[in-house]
């Protein structure tokens, strides 16, 4: 379960941390045994699907003990029309051992407009960016705060502790996912500078 109370909003950009005023955020809990049954919306990644050694999965999860529960999405959508927008909360867990951590699977957007908003509410991660021009940014992402996907970017999310890292992102409806114009080695240069 995940409740804040009196919390500041850290706004999180690729020339670094400013603060704004402090927001009260009361009353948000966040259950994940909840979101299994109301969200209209439910898929599960497994560590095959992101070319992760498999290793036990988080506890409470029904998992395949050799292919582990990499990430679950739970999303809602305020209707169908393309300025209508998609909210989901990502519950991606902690990765085998710290040098082979559970990321999001990458993709960029179909609609090369469409930007994206992801805001962390517990765990400690990092969001990759990778632009067309292989020009490559990290955002470091926590508890409150708040990274911007710019229109154009592939874009992915690191787990970088050992408990599950949950966030939220909204974005229009249509933007898509474009997983096919990404090859996985395209991840390669972020993954091999090691920050954490």
């Amino acid at each position: 379960m995940i409740t804040f109370t009196h919390t500041k909003l850290i706004v999180s950009d690729q020339s670094g941390d400013v603060s704004l005023e402090p927001i009260v955020m009361s009353g948000l809990v966040l259950d994940i045994d909840q979101l299994r049954t109301l969200a209209p919306s439910h898929s599960v990644r497994r560590a095959s699907e992101l070319s992760v050694t498999p290793a036990p999965g988080p506890e409470g999860v029904d998992i395949d003990p050799e292919d582990p529960v990499a990430y679950e999405v739970f999303e809602w959508t305020t209707g169908a029309a393309p300025t209508d927008l998609l909210c989901a909360v990502t519950v991606l867990y902690a990765g085998p051992d710290p040098a082979q951590p559970f990321h999001t699977r990458g993709h960029f957007h179909r609609d090369p407009d469409g930007g994206e908003v992801v805001v962390g509410l517990q765990g400690n991660g990092r969001l990759d960016l990778l632009s067309r021009a292989g020009e490559v940014r990290q955002i470091a992402l926590g508890t409150l705060i708040w990274a911007p996907v710019p229109p154009g970017w592939a874009h992915r999310v690191t787990n970088l502790g050992p408990a599950p890292l949950v966030f939220l992102s909204t974005c229009s409806v249509a933007v898509g996912h474009d997983y096919a114009n990404l090859p996985k080695e395209s991840w390669v240069a972020i993954s091999e500078r090691g920050d954490r």
